[in-house]
């Protein structure tokens, strides 16, 4: 947990709602500064293991992650989506259900609509996300030709997620046939491969930044340095930041270091990943985890311990 997860200066959104032809109703938020230079578009990640944001949706049907965090930044205009489907009504990935790609649609429907009413192009726009949020924006990047995709530990391809990352159910739900090791859903399991194994060679890819951790089981070797790997053999230019520790827990995205990698990339100019990493305006304040949850996860721990003891015979013991 990092110091930039408690409230930026006050920002004023305007949510709303859209609704697709099979009456899919999601909710987005919006922020307009006068005189900003582009849009970017954020994608929130799957709820944390301690909901400890899911308040509140009962107020906007989907809690838009680092709202408050970025969307003070008067430079450019805001667009935070978040998609409230799937098995556990967390997320598809920005995929849809059972091979149907709504999410998908929704959400390219909703940024064409703020982009003719606030009249940017692909060009100015950056989109942005972690994790499941960051496969999101990684996808709407491509769809949509932005100028630049700025991802934190991103879930790349689904199949490995659902195998290594502990989200099988939601993989799932936005399978044809349930299965998400299945070749034959690489339609949804791959849209990333897929768009960039067909993208047209006279076109540009849009710039990519990415932010990863070593220790990211499941992610960095198996997700993130493939994806960099692909998306240079492309043509496409990549700025990786790689850090050791932490795990996927995006503490490394500050306010400072996110608003100065959107900044560059609308700008056109390098991104110094170096500073990133060694200068103190860009470094989070890691803080420790609140007592609450450092409890319940100790409970959770102790009663999964007890079940195994019992399973084995043998009387459960309390944790020391």
């Amino acid at each position: 947990m990092t110091k930039d997860l408690e409230p930026a200066p006050a920002v004023n959104p305007e949510f709303r709602t859209y609704v697709d032809a099979a009456g899919h109703q999601f909710e987005y938020a919006l922020i307009h500064h006068r005189g900003s230079d582009g849009l970017v578009v954020h994608l929130s990640a799957f709820f944390g293991p301690d909901d400890r944001h899911r308040v509140n949706r009962d107020q906007h049907l989907g809690y838009f992650h680092r709202l408050r965090m970025l969307g003070s930044d008067s430079a450019h205009d805001w667009l935070f989506l978040c998609d409230t489907f799937g098995a556990h009504h967390n997320g598809t990935y920005y995929s849809g259900e059972a091979g149907d790609l709504f999410v998908e649609r929704a959400m390219l429907e909703i940024v064409g609509t703020v982009l003719a009413e606030r009249g940017h192009g692909p060009e100015r726009v950056v989109t942005v996300g972690s994790s499941a949020g960051g496969h999101g924006a990684l996808v709407l990047g491509l769809r949509l030709h932005t100028a630049g995709i700025v991802a934190i530990s991103p879930h790349v391809d689904l199949d490995v997620a659902a195998r290594l990352c502990g989200r099988y159910d939601e993989v799932a739900f936005a399978c044809a046939d349930g299965d998400p090791a299945s070749p034959g859903n690489y339609p949804v399991t791959r849209r990333i491969g897929t768009l960039l194994g067909s993208w047209p060679p006279d076109s540009e890819l849009p710039r990519l930044f990415v932010q990863t951790v070593r220790d990211d089981v499941g992610v960095y070797g198996e997700q993130v340095l493939p994806l960099v790997e692909s998306w240079r053999s492309h043509g496409g230019a990549v700025e990786l930041d790689v850090r050791v520790t932490g795990g996927h827990d995006a503490q490394y995205a500050t306010r400072p270091l996110l608003m100065d990698a959107v900044a560059r990339i609308l700008a056109g100019r390098p991104i110094d990943v170096g500073s990133y990493q060694d200068d103190p305006a860009f470094a989070a304040t890691v803080l420790r985890r609140p007592f609450s949850l450092r409890f319940r996860r100790r409970l959770r721990l102790r009663t999964r311990y007890r079940a195994l003891a019992r399973r084995l015979g043998r009387p459960g013991a309390p944790l020391h």
